[in-house]
C-alpha cells in the first residue's frame, strides 16, 4: 500500500519537523557494543527522557487560539504525560492528565515537576479514556490521544527522518509498540523515503495486543497487560495506527520479561545508556534472535527508569 494513501503522509511529518526543530535535541545514532552493525537511536536522551515530546508538541501546537485558552486533557502511562506537561508549559496551555493508581510514581512526579495536574484512575487502561471523557465534557478541555491521531503520528515520523539521515544505508528499523503511535510515523516516514527499509515491532509477551492482531489482521484487545514495560500497556492497537501498521510494518514480535530486563542491564553495564524496559525490548528481540542485525536501528524510545527499579536490577543479575 502507498504509505501517501493515510490521513498522514511526508508532508506532515515534514511540517512537524519543522514545528519542532528549536524544541527537540537531536538525538544521537550510538554504534553498538552488542554487534557492530547494531545501532542506537538514543529517544532515551531527548528532552522530558523519550520520544513523546515530539507527538505532544507536534498535536497541542496545532490546536486553534480557542481550544489552547480551555486547556486539554489527555492518559498516559507516563511518558506521553510528561511529553505533554512540558509541550503544555512551552506553549502555555492548561493541561490535566489521566493515570493510573499504579502508574510509575517516579514518572508521576516528572509530570507534575512540569506543571500538568495529574488525575488518577483505576487500574484498567478503558477507566483512562471515560476519565478523559467525563473531564472533557465537564471542562470543556480539548482531548489530546496518545497514539491514534495524525499529529502525533507526524510527530513522531520525524525520528525516522533522522535516522534515516543519519545511516543511509538503515536495512531495518525495530521500534517499541504499545498503542502504535511511534511505529506508525516511523514506518510512514520510512517507507516514503525508502521503501526496501525493513520496519520490526515488538512487544513484551504479557502485553501483546497488536502482535495478535498483526497475526490475526483484525484488531484484539487484550484484558490487561502485565509487564515491567509500564510505557507497553496498552490493551489495544488504534484504528488508525493498525491500518499503517498492517499495511507497512514487515513484522510484529514479542519477547520475555526476563530478557527485557537482562536489555536493561546490558544498557547499563556495556553500553553505558540508561534505558527504560519499555525502550530495551527491540535489544530484547535482537537477544532472543527475533530480528536481523544487519545494518539495524533499535529505537530506544526513553529512559525514565526510576532509581530503585535500576538498583533491582543490578542487584539481580
Amino acid at each position: 500500500m502507498n504509505p501517501n494513501k493515510f490521513q498522514v503522509g511526508l508532508r506532515d511529518i515534514l511540517h512537524a519537523q519543522r514545528r519542532l526543530k528549536d524544541v527537540i535535541r537531536l538525538t544521537p545514532l550510538i554504534q553498538s557494543v552488542y554487534h557492530p552493525e547494531v545501532y542506537f537511536k538514543a529517544e532515551s536522551l531527548q528532552v522530558m527522557g523519550s520520544f513523546k515530546i515530539r507527538a505532544a508538541f507536534n498535536e497541542i501546537s496545532l490546536l486553534s487560539a480557542a481550544q489552547k485558552q480551555r486547556g486539554i486533557v489527555t492518559s498516559s502511562s507516563g511518558n506521553f504525560a510528561q511529553g505533554v506537561a512540558y509541550a503544555s508549559k512551552q506553549l502555555d496551555v492548561s493541561a490535566k492528565v489521566v493515570m493510573m493508581k499504579s502508574s510509575n510514581p517516579f514518572k508521576i512526579e516528572r509530570t507534575r515537576q512540569c506543571g500538568a495536574e495529574v488525575v488518577f484512575c483505576e487500574d484498567q487502561f478503558e477507566a483512562r479514556a471515560q476519565k478523559v471523557k467525563e473531564i472533557q465534557t465537564l471542562e470543556k478541555r480539548t482531548a489530546i490521544h496518545p497514539y491514534d491521531h495524525p499529529s502525533v503520528i507526524a510527530g513522531n515520523g520525524t525520528l525516522a527522518l533522522e535516522i534515516l539521515e543519519q545511516l543511509p544505508e538503515v536495512e531495518n528499523i525495530v521500534v517499541p509498540i504499545s498503542g502504535g503511535g511511534l511505529i506508525s510515523g516511523i514506518a510512514i516516514a520510512a517507507k516514503t523515503r525508502r521503501p526496501k527499509v525493513r520496519i520490526w515491532g515488538v512487544q513484551p509477551q504479557n502485553s501483546n495486543a497488536t502482535y495478535l492482531s498483526f497475526q490475526a489482521k483484525k484488531i484484539i484487545s487484550i484484558d490487561r497487560a502485565h509487564t515491567i514495560a509500564d510505557g507497553l500497556t496498552v490493551t489495544r492497537p488504534g484504528e488508525l495506527t493498525f491500518l499503517i501498521i498492517k499495511a507497512l510494518v514487515d513484522g510484529v514480535e514479542t519477547v520475555e520479561e526476563q530478557t527485557i530486563l537482562r536489555a536493561v542491564y546490558h544498557y547499563l553495564l556495556e553500553e553505558r545508556l540508561v534505558v527504560e524496559p519499555s525502550g530495551a525490548v527491540p535489544l530484547a528481540a535482537a537477544f532472543e534472535g527475533k530480528i536481523p542485525l544487519r545494518r539495524t536501528v533499535l529505537v530506544l524510545s526513553g529512559g525514565n527508569i526510576s532509581p530503585d527499579l535500576i538498583a533491582q536490577i543490578v542487584v539481580s543479575s
